[in-house]
């Protein structure tokens, strides 16, 4: 009777711990998701789909194309939880979305998704300069 208990008591304990390990995910992601708008992320994802389905140029059903978008963000942002825990709590994510809500903590969200959008055409012929320059400083055995 008394193993059985034990049995059971862990169990019990068992299971509580996983859902509070599920729960503490969760309010990451939800929080982390409230930052990413915040800080106008989810609008920089919300581009960067748009200028992929652009690219296949065909006519999408919009409410496909809207379920499509929620779905995809959402799991982008499930694979973003692992990195932005290991490198931001709570109390960082918080005060980071407080920050969002001054007026430059708005306009920063406002100007991110350009930013970004800009920023990766720089980037672009950026990389492809260094390309070019180290094929100059190759050496060659012979």
């Amino acid at each position: 009777k008394k193993n059985k208990m034990k049995k059971s008591l862990f169990t019990v304990i068992f299971l509580l711990f996983i859902n509070l390990g599920f729960s503490q995910d969760d309010n990451y992601k939800s929080l982390l998701t409230e930052f990413l708008y915040a800080q106008g992320g989810i609008e920089t994802f919300d581009a960067t789909i748009a200028q992929m389905s652009n690219m296949f140029g065909a006519k999408l059903n919009q409410e496909k194309y809207n379920e499509f978008k929620t779905e995809m963000i959402s799991a982008l942002v499930d694979k973003l939880v692992p990195v932005y825990k290991k490198h931001l709590s709570v109390s960082d994510l918080k005060a980071a979305i407080l920050m969002y809500k001054t007026p430059i903590g708005k306009k920063l969200a406002e100007m991110t998704p350009l930013i970004t959008q800009e920023t990766m055409q720089v980037s672009i012929g950026w990389s492809m300069e260094i390309a070019q320059k180290m094929q100059g400083i190759i050496e060659i055995d012979k």
